[in-house]
């Protein structure tokens, strides 16, 4: 399909070519007066190209950009499966600030390069080649000028900026990505550092790579600049050249004025391609270096895809010398031991590590130590099959009905299962007040539930899942004593059986085990 896309962008080309050349031979014989049924073909050919460039333009359009589309949608699909479906023990490389822009950004600009780069290349080259056949048939000497002009332009000129500009460009995208991993240190405790007045000292380096930066960028431009330059002097020696030849033949050899008009013309369009095709090809760099990022980003995914699923029933999960953390290490190891039926309350000041460990347990962030899951290390299985499930301080409420919203957790749950889970955390009540029940749309732009009662929802929402273990991060933070206790006794009850891990600051009396952590 690509390769269509290639020659219907050359035939809008040489529909252009056509249609500029028609044009000079209509006017240049309409001068001579003669029968108008002389002028009829060549206006026949100018209605004929002025329509089969349009065409070919918006069937390329269309064409050309269902590939891409295409290709995008399946390497994203491919990456986010990949990803879904790697081991526990490397996962969390893909939550680093480098990984989300190769997902969300590079895999659309890699896509580019087909669109962007390689499509107007072969397109300019099929065309120019076109033009120079045509002025080969308008005048032989006319190919003195238009191939070597097409050979600088079309291999010499774009080998020139790939060693220049590509370079610097792939220079920028390199600075560009560290500079996005700066930020992202950056701005973690930005309202701490602000109030204790560091919060220069974490942005300087940020802001030099910022100069960085446009110092490249100043470069790349500079580059820009000299090869446009020794572009439109080619185009423009060919104008030259051209014109001088058709003047030489009309005085020499006494050609036609319709040939005349025609050499003069032919070099006016002949290049348009390659207008079409250098402006992007400066920043190509760019462009390649975020392909050779979605390469390796598929390649560790498919390293990673390894491991055997949990399917078996948890029954036991023992943690020794265990410390989970984001980058730099904080956290005091930490050991513990549990069993089905028990209910496992971590506590610890705010800083100490504990939801940083929750996310270890949930396989979102690498550990150190050993965690094993009936006995064997968590990191020996690919995926834990959504036997451990969990809640995090923020989870997100999606901008869809309730009911959708819940069977998140559970594809499977029927109505009567949703209604239980709202009662196990008391938002019955508030169903009640909705007049479209369970079909009420909620969420970010249709959210009509408080934070407080969006952080119940998820928690409902977590209880529905068909899990062994559950790991409840600050389930009753914010919320009145009696209710919280209240939340608690429902909730025990509710994961009576199973493996129950809750993180919080205070409360929750009624354990089986206690673990306090500290930095």
């Amino acid at each position: 399909m690509m390769l269509i896309a290639y020659f219907l962008g050359a035939f809008a080309f040489i529909g252009g070519i056509g249609l500029t050349i028609s044009s000079a031979w209509l006017i240049t014989m309409a001068a001579s007066h003669p029968p108008i049924l002389t002028l009829s073909v060549s206006i026949v050919m100018v209605r004929f190209f002025g329509i089969f460039r349009s065409a070919a333009r918006y069937t390329e359009r269309l064409v050309s950009h269902k590939v891409v589309f295409a290709r995008l949608t399946a390497l994203r699909v491919g990456i986010y499966t990949k990803i879904a479906s790697s081991s526990i023990s490397t996962s969390g490389r893909f939550s680093s600030g480098t990984a989300v822009k190769t997902i969300v950004d590079d895999v659309e600009r890699a896509q580019e390069y087909q669109l962007r780069i390689k499509l107007p290349h072969a397109s300019a080259v099929i065309s120019l080649l076109t033009g120079a056949l045509l002025g080969l048939w308008i005048h032989p000497q006319s190919l003195k000028i238009t191939l070597p002009a097409s050979a600088m332009l079309l291999f010499i000129v774009p080998r020139l900026i790939k060693n220049k500009s590509e370079n610097i460009a792939r220079d920028i995208e390199s600075s560009e990505n560290s500079y996005t991993q700066l930020i992202q240190s950056s701005v973690q405790g930005v309202a701490e550092a602000a109030i204790y007045g560091y919060l220069d000292e974490n942005l300087s380096a940020s802001k030099t790579e910022e100069k960085k930066i446009r110092s490249k960028e100043e470069n790349l431009l500079k580059s820009i600049f000299g090869f446009s330059t020794l572009t439109n002097l080619l185009i423009a020696g060919s104008v030259v050249g051209l014109s001088w030849l058709a003047y030489s033949l009309a005085i020499t050899q006494g050609i036609p004025p319709v040939q005349i008009s025609m050499l003069i013309f032919l070099p006016l369009v002949i290049f348009e391609a390659i207008t079409a095709w250098y402006p992007n090809l400066f920043t190509a760099g760019k462009l390649l270096k975020s392909q050779h990022s979605v390469d390796q980003l598929m390649q560790e995914a498919s390293e990673l895809q390894q491991g055997r699923q949990l399917s078996e029933e948890i029954s036991s999960i023992k943690a020794e010398g265990v410390r989970v953390a984001w980058d730099a290490e904080f956290m005091r190891p930490i050991d513990f031991e549990i069993t089905r039926g028990e209910l496992l309350v971590i506590r610890g000041r705010s800083g100490s590590g504990k939801s940083t460990l929750a996310m270890g347990l949930l396989a979102l962030l690498p550990y150190k130590g050993s965690i094993q899951v009936n006995g064997n290390e968590l990191t020996s299985f690919g995926s834990t099959g959504g036997r451990i499930v969990g809640t995090v301080q923020r989870s997100h409420i999606f901008n869809t009905s309730l009911r959708e919203n819940m069977k998140i957790a559970n594809q499977d749950v029927t109505d009567e299962q949703i209604l239980a889970a709202l009662e196990c955390v008391e938002l019955d009540g508030l169903l009640r007040e909705f007049e479209y029940g369970l079909d009420t749309v909620i969420g970010e732009f249709g959210r009509v539930i408080s934070g407080g009662e969006a952080k119940r929802l998820a928690i409902a929402r977590v209880l529905l899942a068909d899990a062994d273990v559950f790991i409840l991060d600050e389930p009753t933070e914010h919320l009145d004593a009696d209710l919280a206790r209240r939340l608690e006794i429902s909730i025990s009850k509710w994961l009576d059986k199973k493996i129950a891990i809750v993180i919080t600051h205070s409360g929750w009396g009624d354990c089986d085990k206690t673990l306090t952590m500290a930095r």
